[in-house]
């Protein structure tokens, strides 16, 4: 049985059934994590949360 890689995004998607929205997880930095309603909202929003938080390192 071969297995294959499923995606080579930087991201990880979850979902969160009682509260019904999507869980974003950044594969590298695993701190960072945000939802949405949507999963290209949770993207967007985790994507906005690393960009705030490096702009604050330099």
């Amino acid at each position: 049985m071969q297995f294959k890689k499923y995606s080579t995004a930087w991201y990880s998607i979850a979902l969160d059934t009682e509260k019904q929205v999507f869980i974003a997880n950044d594969k590298a930095q695993p701190e960072f994590q945000a939802t949405g309603v949507t999963i290209e909202e949770a993207i967007q929003n985790l994507q906005s949360l690393e960009e705030n938080s490096f702009s604050k390192l330099t």
